[in-house]
C-alpha cells in the first residue's frame, strides 16, 4: 500500500462488523482507542472488554471513551478488569457536572494507528445480527492508510476534552472536534459534539 493510498470497506450489520472490530484488538500491538456512545452490559459488551484486557494483558495501551450519557446503564464496577489490566477508561461530559446538553455520538475503533473503523454502531445487543432477521441494518467503514492517523489525533482530541475541565466560556466556542482535514488525494471530514457548523452538511450543501 503506497503511503497516500488507503482502503475503505463498507461493514452494514453487526455480523460483519463486531467480529472484524474484535479481530483487529486482538491483533494489536501498541495501542487500542475505543470511543462510542452507547455501551452497553451485555455479552457483545463483555466479549470486547475481554478482548480490551487481553490486549493489555500483551502490553497494548488501551484507551476508551464513552458518552456519559449514552453508557449510562453501565455498572460502576463495569471497568474494573480493565482498569487493573492497565487500562484507561473515561466518561465524556460525566453526568456529576449537570451539562446533559453537550454528547459525544461518535464511534470509532483505532488498533496500532493503522486500521480503524467507524459509523453508527453502538456496542449493545440491538446491533447484533444480520440486518434484516435481527439487529439494525447502519452503515461501518473498515478503513486502512493515512486517513487512520488523523483519526487516531482526532480520538486523542476528545479523548483529552473528556472530563471538560474548562471554564464555562470554552463549552460556547466552536467546536474543534467539527473540521475538515485536506490531505493529497482525500478529505477527511470529522464531526463531534460542541458549536459550529457540521462539515457533512457543508458538504452535502456543496452537491
Amino acid at each position: 500500500m503506497a503511503e497516500s493510498d488507503f482502503t475503505c470497506n463498507w461493514l452494514c450489520t453487526g455480523d460483519e462488523v463486531f467480529p472484524a472490530m474484535l479481530t483487529a484488538i486482538d491483533a494489536a500491538k501498541k495501542s487500542v482507542c475505543l470511543e462510542i456512545y452507547v455501551y452497553q452490559d451485555s455479552p457483545l459488551g463483555i466479549r470486547f472488554r475481554e478482548a480490551l484486557v487481553r490486549a493489555c494483558q500483551r502490553g497494548v495501551g488501551v484507551r476508551v471513551l464513552v458518552d456519559a450519557v449514552g453508557s449510562y446503564s453501565l455498572p460502576g464496577m463495569f471497568w474494573d478488569s480493565l482498569r487493573s489490566a492497565g487500562g484507561e477508561i473515561r466518561q465524556f461530559n460525566p453526568v456529576t457536572l449537570k451539562r446533559l446538553i453537550i454528547r459525544n455520538h461518535r464511534k470509532l475503533l483505532v488498533c496500532d494507528g493503522r486500521v480503524a473503523f467507524a459509523g453508527g454502531f453502538n456496542i449493545a445487543p440491538e446491533y447484533e445480527g444480520d440486518g434484516v432477521n435481527s439487529g439494525w441494518c447502519d452503515v461501518g467503514l473498515k478503513i486502512e492508510g493515512e486517513l487512520v492517523a488523523q483519526l487516531a489525533l482526532s480520538f486523542d482530541e476528545m479523548f483529552a476534552r473528556a472530563e471538560f475541565r474548562h471554564k464555562r466560556f470554552t463549552l460556547l466556542r466552536k467546536s474543534r472536534a467539527k473540521k475538515v482535514v485536506a490531505l493529497p488525494k482525500q478529505q477527511l471530514l470529522l464531526s463531534g459534539p460542541g458549536r459550529g457548523r457540521n462539515p457533512f452538511k457543508r458538504a452535502l450543501h456543496r452537491i
